[in-house]
This record gives C-alpha cells, structure tokens and sequence, in this order.
C-alpha cells in the first residue's frame, strides 16, 4: 500500500512522520438488548456516529493523488460505506448482526467488517461508535486481544 514513506533526520537519527485521521460517518438503526433490565430490553433506535481512525506513515509520493497522507478519505470512504453503514443503516441490528448489540459488541463487528473488507490492520487505530450524543464504546488494537 505504501511506496514510499517520507524519513526525516534530526540528530543523526532518521524517522518517518505519522499522523492520525479520522473520518466520521452516521447511521439511523433499531435494536433492542435481550433480557436488559432497563427500557433498551425494548425495540428502539438511535441516530448513531461512527469515528474511524487510521494511523500510520504519511505518504512520500510527490505527484501521487495521496502524496502527503496517511490515507485518502475518499478510499476510507469506499471501504466503510458499503461494508459497514449501507448494511446497518435503517435495519434491525440484531438481525444483521446477529449480535447482543450493545455498543461495545458493535464496535468489534464494525472493526471486523472493516478488516475483512480491506482496510488494514496495521492502519486502523480506533473505532469510535456513537449511541447518544453523550454515550459512545470505543476500541483499539489493545482492545481486540
């Protein structure tokens, strides 16, 4: 994915610059959490956010359409988009998922959509799911185990 990535020299040691991007997307679905003690045990919905992050390398390509980037959010774009927001957006997300969808269960579905449909591993840092505008599960590479 990378062709070159620019190193620069302070000290006599050599280092690449990284950068952290994030892309926000939203999504309106219906859930509902079996055998929860409070009002969610009931079909409801949400207007959720979802954050990707991405971290890594910026790109040394002079004359590349990326050049100067981690990544293109446009490519981001491609990939979440169908993998995750088209399929959740305006559905039952217990019956997609298959999942007990609370938003940290989401959260690690929604990394491995993303995973499974191209985005890299090594660049995908953070997802960051919005339930309220007060409420959101995050997780990182620490958190996958």
């Amino acid at each position: 994915m990378f062709t070159k990535v620019t190193m620069f020299k302070t000290r006599g040691s050599y280092y690449m610059r990284y950068a952290y991007i994030t892309k926000i997307f939203s999504f309106e679905s219906a859930h509902h959490l079996p055998g929860h003690r409070g009002k969610c045990a009931r079909l409801h919905g949400h207007s959720y956010r979802l954050e990707i992050t991405l971290r890594g390398p910026i790109k040394d390509s002079p004359g590349a359409s990326d050049h100067g980037m981690v990544a293109d959010f446009a490519d981001l774009s491609l990939i979440v988009k169908p993998a995750v927001i088209e399929r959740l957006d305006h559905q039952d997300l217990n019956a997609v998922t298959g999942l007990h969808t609370t938003a940290e269960n989401l959260a690690h579905w929604i990394w491995d959509e993303l995973t499974n449909n191209g985005l890299s591993e090594e660049l995908l840092y953070r997802v960051r799911l919005w339930e309220t505008e007060s409420c959101f599960a995050e997780i990182t590479h620490q958190e996958r185990g």
